[in-house]
């Protein structure tokens, strides 16, 4: 039987705005008209014209709708009898497709294949030891520990970031270091945690690595060892993944997320399931996606940053000690030219 989580889980979540404990509890009981579901009923422009078939809080006062947005982020990722764990992306411009840097940077000179996605990688990995940035406190790093450092200080690899805790993701989805997006709506994606895993220290090269997953058309998660104060800080885990099949212009990676509205989605029937007995709606796709809206962004980033310690300066601490290090990463960035 689904069970939710305790209501003194629900009664701690974040007060923005003075409502009322009959209001903070209105979507559980009064299951019939939930806001969730009047929400859905009263948004379809936003629905149809958005970016992704999201989930958000769309009736209420603008502290309620905050509030409940993270309730909701919360609620997935520790929904009892949940059917898999879920990981986590902010993108703070929610138009961005889910596509790693390195697909980024082929498509900008040409075709999408594995094959082009596996010589841009060895020459990038070529040139970062060509470099000397392979060595850490004295150990040389296998492939897939130097893309790990190399992603984390923004050159363009294969990997796709994600995070185990969903606010971390959630504050990668409301600041980024630039700070272009802060009033563009960003999206938070929960994705299915792949059953394929991928040792710290493997000392596979990454050919070997990348065309495992070619023959099997499959994901898979790579938890880094702690080879940088950035991986260690944002408690970085990674995702690596073939060119899909029929790549998607918002995909690019074999992970599926649903093509249709957010009334039909299997979040949304998550969400209206919470306070009811029953099963959990099982998740039919491999992602799904929460609305940053963008003009709770700095709210949000405020509420993170007195509740969790996240800061720019603390996410995205300076190599004092490797300058070089960002130098060459930024050369190599998802937007940097090719030579």
């Amino acid at each position: 039987m689904h069970r939710r989580p305790s209501s003194t889980v629900y009664l701690n979540m974040p007060r923005f705005g003075g409502l009322s404990r009959r209001q903070q509890l209105v979507t559980s009981r009064n299951p019939r008209t939930s806001w969730t579901e009047q929400s859905l009923s009263k948004g379809p422009e936003v629905a149809r014209h958005a970016p992704w078939p999201w989930w958000q809080q769309y009736t209420g006062p603008d502290q309620y709708r905050l509030r409940e947005n993270l309730r909701a982020v919360w609620d997935l990722h520790a929904m009892y009898d949940s059917d898999t764990p879920w990981l986590w992306r902010g993108q703070a411009n929610a138009k961005y497709a889910i596509s790693p840097g390195m697909h980024s940077r082929v498509q900008s000179s040409g075709a999408l294949t594995d094959e082009r996605v596996l010589a841009s990688t060895e020459a990038l990995l070529h040139a970062a030891r060509l470099a000397s940035l392979d060595v850490h406190e004295g150990v040389r790093l296998p492939d897939m520990a130097l893309l790990a450092r190399l992603q984390h200080h923004g050159a363009a690899t294969p990997l796709l970031d994600v995070s185990l805790d969903p606010m971390v993701g959630l504050y990668m989805a409301v600041v980024e270091p630039n700070g272009v997006h802060v009033e563009t709506d960003g999206a938070l994606f929960a994705i299915r945690r792949p059953a394929v895993d991928v040792a710290d220290f493997d000392s596979r090269t990454f050919r070997e690595i990348y065309e495992e997953g070619v023959q099997c058309g499959k994901v898979a998660f790579y938890s880094a060892p702690d080879v940088s104060d950035r991986l260690r800080i944002q408690r970085g885990h990674f995702l690596l993944g073939p060119v899909g099949e029929g790549s998607t212009a918002r995909v690019t990676v074999p992970l599926t997320v649903e093509n249709t509205t957010v009334q039909n989605t299997w979040l949304a029937s998550r969400m209206n399931a919470r306070g009811r007995k029953g099963p959990v709606p099982r998740a039919t796709t491999d992602i799904g996606v929460f609305r940053v809206v963008g003009k709770f962004k700095t709210e949000l980033k405020a509420w993170l940053e007195a509740r969790s310690g996240l800061t720019d300066d603390f996410v995205y601490p300076t190599s004092w000690h490797q300058p070089h290090l960002d130098r060459f990463a930024r050369a190599h960035s998802r937007t940097a030219p090719w030579v």
